[in-house]
């Protein structure tokens, strides 16, 4: 039977028809891929050799006032180079969705413009509660909110060390905008500019940490002056300095002295009034036997306090004294310290201006971590995103 009429109104150039079923309430569409071959991801050979196949159910607009049903037929290959038996994906349709795309914007823009929840349902063959959920259940959880003034960037990962997802918190309202896959400067870049231009208009403060691939992406879209660098990812750094330095000296010493003096790595940055006389008889006595360790402690507790100077001049002079201070130490730490500042100097200072931090961004990005925590993953992007 020819079903050339039937391809050219759904308008699906990857699938053909190769069946038909009319009952009295739909119309039901068995379709199968064009190429009778997949590429084998592992090997990159040519299969050809079908071993298995399984159906998957679809919903699509109706066909002369008739609820249409498609049945993709996905054959599972194998691979007679490496024995692997990869199942073709479609390109059309998502992996994990029950219906076509422009199904649920066709009955979401028809119910929002006031047709009613019953008639839809009868219409496309859906239920109530689905017409009712498509409409404003899954907008709550896909729908991004609006940009605001300040917004802070992070990353988390979907599974650690493989795939990661980039999150979007407004700073001012404390409440995360977006999360989308990809933490790729791409990736960033098509998410801004498939926002409205006003709304691009209004970002006026990003905060980040010391990541080139967000740098690039928002001097791309928004320019430098933007940029702000977050101080705790700065003082977090310089901590790790000290740690360096710690770890060479740990190595002079015996065991009893190296477990002493690691009992006192959570006072070396404390102030005076924080600790009692036998720590600071202590620390007296630590700093005096190995300089190194008093220099880079002075240098990491001057950084700490220039974050809380009140002028841009003057703070800008600071910074770059104390860079060239680090830079002229004998310690590498503070070398490479001075680098990634001088590296970073323009978004650090801008930070004395605008005074926002990504606080907000890690403590969301806490929940997310928890959230995936005890789902055990949470594999389903939308329902992830409904989570957060």
């Amino acid at each position: 039977m020819d079903f050339h009429c039937i391809e050219a109104f759904l308008g699906l150039p990857e699938f053909r028809v190769i069946h038909q079923v009319l009952s009295p309430k739909q119309l039901e569409l068995p379709l199968e891929r064009r190429d009778s071959f997949i590429v084998c991801p592992r090997c990159q050979t040519r299969c050809s050799r079908v071993q298995d196949s399984r159906p998957r159910c679809l919903r699509d607009l109706p066909i002369l006032e008739r609820p249409v049903v498609l049945w993709l037929h996905l054959r599972r290959f194998a691979c007679a180079a490496c024995h692997h038996r990869p199942w073709e994906k479609s390109e059309t349709f998502g992996e994990h969705v029950k219906w076509t795309e422009r199904l649920y914007s066709q009955v979401r823009q028809e119910y929002l413009h006031g047709c009613p929840c019953r008639e839809l349902a009868r219409r496309y063959g859906l239920s109530e509660r689905t017409v009712f959920r498509w409409t404003f259940e899954r907008s709550r959880g896909g729908r991004p909110r609006k940009l605001g003034r300040a917004i802070g960037i992070d990353e988390y990962a979907r599974r650690k060390g493989h795939r990661y997802n980039t999150l979007m918190v407004d700073l001012d309202k404390g409440k995360p905008i977006a999360t989308f896959k990809g933490r790729r400067a791409e990736d960033v870049i098509a998410w801004f500019q498939s926002r409205p231009q006003a709304e691009r208009d209004q970002v006026e403060v990003v905060v980040m940490d010391m990541s080139k691939t967000y740098a690039s992406a928002i001097q791309q879209l928004f320019g430098e002056q933007v940029h702000v660098i977050d101080r705790f990812h700065v003082v977090h750094l310089a901590v790790g300095a000290l740690d360096g330095v710690l770890r060479s000296v740990s190595k002079q010493l015996d065991a009893e002295e190296a477990k002493a003096l690691k009992k006192l790595r959570k006072r070396w940055l404390q102030s005076a009034n924080q600790l009692d006389v036998d720590e600071l008889m202590a620390r007296y006595e630590w700093r005096r036997r190995f300089p190194e360790l008093r220099e880079v402690i002075d240098w990491v507790q001057t950084l700490r306090r220039w974050f809380e100077r009140t002028y841009e001049k003057p703070a800008r002079e600071a910074l770059l004294k104390l860079i060239e201070r680090a830079r002229q130490s004998a310690l590498e730490p503070l070398q490479r310290m001075a680098g990634t500042l001088s590296r970073w100097f323009e978004p650090i200072s801008r930070y004395l201006r605008h005074r926002y931090t990504n606080g907000m961004t890690e403590g969301c990005n806490n929940k997310i971590k928890l959230i995936q925590r005890r789902a055990y993953g949470l594999r389903h992007e939308h329902n992830r995103r409904r989570r957060i």
